[in-house]
């Protein structure tokens, strides 16, 4: 039983790629059956192969899936831009369409006795704050 524990990782790939010749291949698997650590160390490169080998068709499906997405864009652009101009307009057109629907203010025009109260103002004010008056106002003889 040889216990040749000389072979490297490197070696063991360059196996598992088939780069080795004829006696470095047969020295290599001499190896890995007489040590199981070599052996377990050649098994995961193996089953790490197996888990990778899905990756080209996944990479494909993505590259697939990325074409597809390209083509969708220019449509989402030009909804965005649809959408954008129509928010423009209807902001811009707010005022325009508002003035027209709101009335011209007219002048209030005042009666007489409005104009008379707004004219002696003053003395309404002083009136209310001096209600004794007020009621001698209302209780006067005409004499």
């Amino acid at each position: 039983m040889n216990t040749n524990t000389s072979i490297t990782t490197a070696e063991i790939d360059r196996w598992r790629a088939g780069l080795l010749d004829a006696e470095q291949s047969r020295v290599v698997q001499e190896a890995l059956r007489s040590n199981e650590s070599l052996a377990a160390e050649a098994q995961f490169g193996a089953r790490l192969a197996a888990g990778l080998a899905p990756l080209p068709q996944l990479a494909a499906r993505r590259t697939q899936a990325k074409q597809a997405r390209r083509l969708r864009w220019p449509r989402v652009m030009a909804a965005g831009f649809v959408t954008a101009s129509l928010a423009i307009f209807t902001l811009a057109a707010l005022p325009l369409l508002s003035s027209h629907t709101q009335t011209p203010l007219q002048p209030i025009m005042l009666n007489a006795q409005t104009a008379d109260a707004v004219q002696h103002m003053d003395f309404y004010e002083w009136l209310a704050t001096h209600p004794q008056a007020m009621q001698d106002a209302r209780h006067a003889n005409p004499a």
